[in-house]
């Protein structure tokens, strides 16, 4: 009778409940939309998600501004932007997070078999299962980034044993990851917007040469 009793007062109390599933638009704090929004679909293999209720964009730039107050020169996490599922049960699974990276990060282009480079912000690495997005933020709100530039990376990690290693999976992981790296240098106020453009250009750069990376090894 208790239960029911809640249950009762719950329904009478005019109190809506939030909706269980949203489209991809209302995912991450609303940041996905034209390209963006289509690639979470072709990705997720769905056009309907778990909705978190949650808005963390505003959290994570916290995290960055604090972690680049505190010095930190190397990776460190700012937190978890939001993690995408789809309805359908089988659907992959997005984990979108962003931190701080040391500056000879970027010259490192080593990357696993599934991912490729692309030339998009410091460095762009799209894969089947990881891709990372390094841009550079001069901002009012970063106290001496004009002489010293906050070094933020964005990190994704895709899960769906089904996945195809195709090109397309790889570019819309990328364009996923992108918009959410955008948003949060327009959030920071990042001159330029942290060199990112407004919709993704993905263009692949050339692979590294493994004759000469082994003959310079030698």
């Amino acid at each position: 009778m208790l239960a029911f009793g809640l249950g009762v007062s719950a329904c009478g109390s005019g109190e809506s409940e939030e909706p269980s599933f949203v489209g991809a638009g209302k995912l991450c704090g609303s940041v996905f939309s034209g390209d963006a929004r289509a690639a979470v679909e072709s990705a997720i293999g769905d056009t309907s998600f778990f909705a978190t209720g949650d808005d963390k964009l505003g959290e994570v730039a916290t995290g960055v501004k604090d972690l680049y107050a505190d010095g930190q020169d190397a990776y460190t996490s700012a937190g978890e932007l939001c993690v995408i599922n789809g309805e359908k049960r089988g659907s992959g699974r997005m984990d979108i997070s962003f931190g701080l990276y040391k500056p000879e990060d970027v010259l490192d282009d080593r990357h696993s078999a599934d991912q490729r480079l692309y030339a998009l912000g410091e460095q762009a690495v799209a894969g089947i299962k990881n891709s990372s997005l390094r841009f550079e933020c001069v901002s009012p709100q970063l106290d001496g980034s004009d002489k010293d530039p906050a070094r933020i990376v964005g990190l994704m990690s895709f899960r769906d044993p089904k996945a195809p290693e195709t090109q397309a999976l790889r570019e819309d992981n990328l364009t996923v990851l992108h918009a959410a790296s955008f948003a949060l240098a327009k959030n920071l106020e990042c001159e330029n917007n942290g060199g990112l453009p407004q919709k993704a250009v993905l263009r692949p750069k050339p692979e590294p040469d493994p004759s000469q990376e082994s003959s310079q090894n030698g």
